[in-house]
């Protein structure tokens, strides 16, 4: 991974790890608040491959009343490449969660991620956030209800077609 300084502004700008720990902590709260724990750790690495990419964050659904079974079945295209993208963004969950750990947003319990933060914190900076990152924060609440509702974390990565 290249040195901060030495990155792009779009990659510093989109992968920097208070944003991509905010949109991670807006999944985590979510998926904490349907099943009353913490988010598996290996789904990280699929929350924010799913986040970041426009195309794929603009197709998802408003609320969690499809499943995320028959809508990756309705929207196949979403998976084309995901594989590839979730890798090329590894580093960058990495970068997010240590940057989440540090500053007290985050940490783990018995291998799950879990937030310092609660629903109503993650709202507030929504309120503050407008344009693309308040569509990422948005979206990402969305997904951390469909990831908890969708089952095992080895379902919800079966069905992104992706491999521990």
């Amino acid at each position: 991974m290249r040195q901060w300084a030495q990155r792009s502004k779009e990659a510093a700008n989109l992968f920097n790890p208070p944003f991509c720990c905010a949109a991670l902590t807006a999944t985590i709260v979510n998926y904490f608040q349907e099943v009353n724990l913490g988010m598996p750790f290996p789904l990280a690495f699929i929350a924010l491959p799913v986040i970041l990419h426009k195309q794929t964050r603009n197709a998802l659904p408003f609320n969690t009343r499809t499943s995320l079974s028959a809508w990756l079945e309705e929207n196949p295209v979403v998976k084309v490449q995901f594989y590839e993208r979730a890798v090329s963004i590894k580093p960058f969950v990495g970068e997010a969660i240590l940057f989440g750990v540090h500053n007290n947003l985050l940490y783990f319990q018995s291998g799950r991620l879990r937030s310092y933060l609660n629903d109503d914190k993650v709202k507030s900076f929504l309120q503050k956030s407008e344009g693309e990152a308040r569509e990422c924060i948005m979206r990402a609440r969305l997904l951390g209800k469909w990831f908890a509702l969708a089952g095992s974390p080895e379902t919800v990565m079966a069905l992104w077609e992706v491999r521990p």
